[in-house]
């Protein structure tokens, strides 16, 4: 009896130890520089937005270029805010 209580009690603390732990959440992992610049483009790219030149260095991005809107403007700052590992985007587009 004694042993089966003991058991229990383990079994159940185990349960409840890897229930808690951070085991299988994953942690997104900042990407390199041309790899952040490439998901830029990207972003760019799927709203319809061209012209624009991105460079990336250690999580800033500087967004240069030219287009037709203050809207695409915001919408490309946007694109390139979003990244992953993205700290500051610099926006030096210049709109008519």
């Amino acid at each position: 009896m004694k042993k089966v209580l003991v058991s229990t009690i383990m079994s159940v603390a185990l349960i409840t130890a890897l229930g808690c732990s951070n085991w299988n959440r994953m942690t997104p992992k900042s990407l390199d520089n041309s790899t952040t610049a490439t998901e830029i483009k990207k972003n760019l790219l799927a709203d319809h937005l061209t012209g624009v030149d991105v460079d990336v260095t250690d999580g800033v991005v500087t967004l240069a270029g030219h287009l037709p809107t203050a809207a695409d403007r915001q919408k490309a700052y946007d694109d390139a805010a979003k990244v992953t590992g993205v700290k500051t985007v610099v926006n030096h587009i210049d709109v008519p």
